[in-house]
């Protein structure tokens, strides 16, 4: 027999190598990588950024952006102070929306607090309630709305106009004559009392009465805190990247020959800024006032006054970022680190009785908080600047710890 010589077949694929000038090229690429990573975690502050804005951002979000208004401060004005009057404040309270926090015998007193932002609501119930009530003929509550806050005055006219309506299901057991259009009784009778008396459509009627902001446009609530934002903006900013800067640039070398001591350089960097801050003050005013007809039931003069701490609170800030900082990038970084928090915890956007209770501590140690507080209350409310002692004494705090620490921590050398 013949033997047949077959020729063998090598499965092994053939190694595809990649030329040597690519090679090198992408040796250089992963090198340059491995550099930066080294660099990004040797940067405490750029791994703070990276790490902690979204864990920040998810929690600010979370809790600050809530449309369900629940727990509005309402003072009561109860003139019948009987047991009917009584369990219609607990059914309101019931409700969430409203949370009764003061308790006044007359309505210039709740009108005051209004004026002064101790509360959102008053909740005014007349003298003769309960007779009305009973004999139904048409009892009304007159509910009081700061509506400066359009999302605020829409749940208030929410929730009161569905108690009203489940009140009013009473209605169903009478019956209407076609002769008398506007009499309602009940089925087993023909009267109330000794003389007919007229049984109104809704015997239980919640008047809600929207102040300061009638229209409920959005621009009177957005322009007056917009002033705030802005300023928080340019002033953290401008005066966090202003020693930073003159680092990089080589003139701080200038500064440290000069005899100035510390505290005067720290006073020396707040005060150009203090007139641009005010330059944006009146531009903003002016816009709101003309194009978008934002009234200013208040002194421009207090506006003006309660303006001057908040920038001096921003300024400062902008000093205690500059002096832990060494580039310009870091400074940017945090100065956007803490504009966040402001924004979204302030009031500015969202009904600020609405967040959770840890969410409001943090915002009342922001000074865009007390500043928004303020300027609403001046412009829109048209109170003094004697009713915001506590708004400026904040702002004034705030000023002080911050000037402080930027004393503290600004070294007069180049390391």
């Amino acid at each position: 027999m013949k033997t047949v010589i077959r020729p063998s077949i090598s499965l092994k694929k053939k190694k595809v190598e990649l030329p040597e000038g690519i090679k090198t090229s992408w040796r250089r690429i992963f090198s340059v990588a491995r550099k930066e990573i080294r660099q990004l975690l040797r940067d405490v502050f750029t791994m703070g950024f990276v790490v902690g804005v979204p864990a920040v951002q998810l929690l600010l979000f979370g809790y600050a952006i809530n449309q369900d208004v629940r727990g509005i401060k309402t003072a009561l004005v109860d003139h019948s102070n009987s047991f009917i009057s009584r369990r219609l404040v607990g059914q309101l309270e019931a409700t969430q929306t409203f949370r009764f926090s003061r308790r006044v015998d007359s309505e210039e007193k709740a009108r005051k607090l209004l004026e002064s932002g101790e509360v959102k609501v008053v909740v005014v119930v007349p003298p003769d309630y309960t007779r009305s009530y009973y004999r139904g003929r048409g009892a009304e509550i007159s509910i009081l709305v700061d509506a400066t806050d359009p999302i605020l005055a829409r749940a208030v006219r929410a929730s009161a106009n569905g108690l009203m309506e489940r009140h009013n299901q009473r209605l169903q057991q009478f019956t209407v004559s076609e002769t008398e259009g506007a009499r309602r009784v009940p089925r087993h009778r023909t009267s109330f009392a000794a003389q007919p008396d007229l049984v109104r459509e809704r015997f239980l009627r919640f008047a809600v009465v929207n102040l300061y902001n009638p229209e409920l446009r959005t621009p009177v609530f957005v322009v007056p805190a917009l002033l705030g934002v802005i300023l928080t903006t340019t002033m953290i900013l401008m005066t966090s990247l202003s020693i930073v800067r003159e680092r990089e640039r080589g003139s701080f070398e200038f500064l440290i020959a000069t005899p100035v001591r510390r505290i005067e350089l720290m006073a020396g960097k707040i005060l150009p800024y203090i007139g641009i801050g005010f330059i944006q003050i009146f531009i903003v005013v002016a816009t709101g006032l003309i194009l978008f007809r934002v009234p200013a039931a208040g002194s421009l003069i207090d506006l003006g006054i309660v303006s001057l701490f908040f920038i001096a609170a921003n300024l400062i800030l902008g000093l205690v970022i500059s002096s832990i900082t060494s580039s310009q990038f870091q400074a940017t970084q945090l100065s956007f680190f803490f504009f966040l928090p402001s924004v979204l915890l302030s009031g500015f956007m969202f009904p600020f009785d609405s967040m959770p209770a840890p969410a409001q501590w943090l915002g009342e140690t922001l000074p865009l908080t007390h500043f928004i507080r303020a300027s609403r209350g001046i412009l829109l409310r048209g109170s003094s600047l004697g009713e915001h002692f506590g708004e400026i004494g904040a702002m004034l705090l705030f000023s002080i710890i911050g000037f402080v620490l930027a004393t503290k921590l600004f070294k007069k050398r180049l390391d």
